[in-house]
């Protein structure tokens, strides 16, 4: 009987399999950590335009513009210019709207759109993804137009380039969205 003389991989083999496997890992990491950022910059985008579908669809419905509740607070926010001066579009902690404000048709019919309503989460319930400014969580705000005819959806502290360094969009002007780093859908 002949024995086979089988006695695996070398030292030697299993170093060089190791060294290719950790330059692979150093090359493609950065790569795969942007691609990640770039994909939750995209579901927040999304995010983004539902909410301002959801916001578009609200003010033309008749039911809402012949509410005589909170409803009407809203249309004026949205509908008249308020040059640098952003609305914020959830529960924000720190100065929550009163219960006919955030408990009206407008709001029933913005939630109906987008399956939850916003003004009864707090930013970080919403679950938006991208990677805010440091310190921050990402909050979702209207702004419009100096004229009153369009209005924006953005998130404050974000940043839409997917380089997870966000930015304060804060009371800027509506103009401004586009040189912006911000998440924003017009």
């Amino acid at each position: 009987m002949k024995r086979q003389n089988n006695k695996g991989f070398s030292l030697v083999e299993l170093i060089i399999v190791v060294a290719i496997m950790a330059i692979l890992i150093g090359v493609l990491a950065p790569q795969l950590i942007r691609y990640i950022e770039k994909g939750k910059v995209s579901a927040d985008t999304q995010f983004c335009d539902t909410m301002h579908s959801a916001i578009t669809y609200a003010l033309m419905d008749h039911d809402v513009q012949m509410a005589t509740d909170g409803s009407t607070y809203w249309i004026n926010e949205l509908t008249k210019p308020y040059p640098g001066y952003t609305l914020p579009l959830c529960d924000i902690n720190t100065s929550p709207l009163p219960v006919q404000y955030r408990h009206c048709k407008f709001t029933e019919t913005v939630a109906e759109v987008m399956g939850f309503n916003p003004w009864d989460c707090t930013p970080e319930e919403l679950g938006l993804m991208s990677t805010p400014m440091s310190g921050y969580v990402l909050e979702p705000y209207a702004l419009v137009n100096d004229s009153g005819t369009a209005f924006a959806v953005l998130l404050d502290y974000s940043d839409r380039t997917g380089n997870r360094d966000g930015v304060m969009f804060g009371y800027d002007h509506y103009q401004n969205l586009e040189a912006s780093r911000v998440i924003y859908v017009k």
